[in-house]
Parts: C-alpha cells; structure tokens; sequence
C-alpha cells in the first residue's frame, strides 16, 4: 500500500506514513532479504514503514494498546489458507453434507471471532481503515481447489459481514489476485500478487482517507 498523494504535506490525511497491518498476511510470503516496505512498495515517493500485528495473538490482549501511536492507517488482512485449513474441511472425509457444514460453520464462528475483534480494536484506533478479503487459492486438483472455493466464501461471508457492520471498506482479494503470477503456491501470493494487492489498497487508503464512514468496495 503505497504512501503516496497529490497531496505533498507531510500532514496531508492520505500520505501514509505509518501502516499497521492487523493480520496474518504476511507471514509466510517469501519477501527475500529485503524490507517488507521495500518488497510492497518499490520506489515510494514519501517515506513510510509497516507495523505487522498478527491475528493469532488477539485474543491474548487488546489490539488497541498495540496499535503504535504514530501510525496513520490500518489494514486487516487475514491468511485465507490459515483460515480454511483451520477448519479441517479438507482433511479427512465427512460422513455427511450436514456433518461438514457443522465442522466449516463452527471455525467460521472461530474465525469471526478474531477478525471481530481485529475490526474493534481498528474503530477504537479511529484511523483510515480497510479490510482484505481472504486470498482464493488455486489448487490445480479440481476437487480440492472447489472444496476449498465453497469454503472460502463462507469465511468471506464473515469478513463482510463484520466490514459492513462497521462501515468499513473492502478489498475483495477473489477479484484481485486473478492470475498465475499472482501465486507463488497453490495458497501463497508471489512478490508480484503482493504488489498488486498494496497498488490497491494504496488506491482504497487515499479515498478512505478523503471520505469515510460508508463501505466501498475496491478490487
């Protein structure tokens, strides 16, 4: 997500100078030996850094506090394949339709449960704030790759569900990371998907800046 505006004042709402990453997103995206600002945001026309706040350890205390208190804008992104795979769908074999929807409903419920909390502690911060869609994998095994699609939109149910609930924008990543060389892995984005998604979340931030409290949705 590029700091970067028409606007050249240091002060100006849409230059981000500090971004707080609430998520997981990040983590397992191979960004080399170089900065994670770098890898996102090559040539950067206002200088700016990323604070990474991970999902996992959101329900050990409040994200407000941690929130550094110069940062500028939030993003909450969440590792979709973390997500899915948390909820045990794609191991094993159900004994029923039903059975399976009960195992995918209840980690959904556990999911939301976090990314609900990621959300509030966004609004306590009171800063510009976007929300990522799950990223789709690509399973080159067809089965797997539509298991995993059924499953992906119900979690992604529960993130605009909890964007639109509080007037929050969308970064739908189903619409943005649409090719090959988006994809490193079946689950992971490459250093170009990376890219791709901070060009639109550089987009969503500056108008989100400019004009908030209603949802848009950016892809």
């Amino acid at each position: 997500m590029q700091p970067d505006s028409v606007m050249e004042a240091g002060s100006a709402p849409d230059v981000i100078r500090h971004l707080v990453l609430l998520g997981d997103a990040l983590q397992n995206i191979d960004m080399g030996a170089e900065p994670a600002e770098a890898v996102l945001v090559p040539r950067p026309r206002n200088p700016w850094k990323l604070t990474v706040l991970e999902a996992p350890h959101v329900l050990e205390r409040g994200w407000a506090r941690e929130i550094p208190i110069d940062a500028t804008h939030i993003g909450i992104c969440v590792d979709g394949g973390w997500a899915i795979e948390t909820s045990g769908l794609l191991r094993g074999s159900a004994q029923s339709v039903s059975g399976a929807l009960d195992t995918l409903a209840a980690a959904a419920d556990q999911f939301e449960e976090v990314f609900e909390k990621l959300v509030k502690s966004a609004l306590q911060a009171g800063l510009p704030t976007v929300v990522c869609t799950l990223v789709p994998s690509r399973h080159e095994e067809p089965s797997r790759q539509r298991a995993t699609g059924a499953a992906l939109a119900i979690f992604n149910d529960r993130v605009l569900r909890q964007a639109v609930a509080a007037r929050l924008s969308v970064i739908d990543l189903r619409f943005v990371c649409d090719e090959e060389s988006d994809y490193a892995s079946e689950t992971l984005l490459s250093r170009a998907g990376v890219r791709k998604v901070a060009n639109v979340g550089r987009a969503a931030l500056y108008e989100i800046s400019r004009e908030q409290g209603r949802t848009r949705v950016y892809f």
